[in-house]
């Protein structure tokens, strides 16, 4: 069994700035319409663990590539907020009552700066694979899929 991390990650990017965009309408249905995305997106990150990679990752792929490489540097804010909110559920599990939320807060403010600073890393470091060495996002998996 291959993982496709590469793939993983563009699946990620795909969906924080779809996600990020049906944002901006503020409403019930857009909201809606981003947990039914996030339900999709997480059957989708299920099938390419189980190497079947949906032929929309591998289009997106072809046919806007650099654009692909900035998506893919940024698919891995969806999994860390599953991971930072499953560790802050266990933290708020051993610490209960009024201090869960001090320990909550001192925990989240410093994490929030390193998120926006790892955000921007990852978006620079994208612009230097794309403009400087000029490569475009290798997909592990491309035999697997099509």
């Amino acid at each position: 069994m291959r993982l496709c991390k590469d793939e993983l990650l563009l699946l990620g990017g795909m969906f924080q700035v779809t996600a990020l965009c049906i944002s901006l309408f503020m409403s019930e249905i857009a909201y809606a319409i981003i947990g039914l995305l996030y339900i999709c997106f997480w059957l989708a990150v299920v099938a390419i663990v189980f190497n079947w990679v949906p032929k929309f990752v591998f289009q997106m792929n072809d046919k806007f590539p650099r654009i692909s490489v900035f998506m893919a540097s940024i698919g891995w804010i969806p999994y860390f907020t599953v991971f930072y909110a499953l560790f802050s559920t266990g933290v708020d599990f051993i610490v209960s009552g009024s201090d869960s939320i001090t320990v909550f807060l001192n925990n989240y403010m410093p994490l929030y700066d390193v998120y926006k600073m790892a955000i921007g890393i990852s978006l620079l470091y994208a612009a230097y694979k794309v403009f400087y060495k000029k490569e475009d996002l290798l997909m592990a998996c491309e035999h697997i899929g099509h």
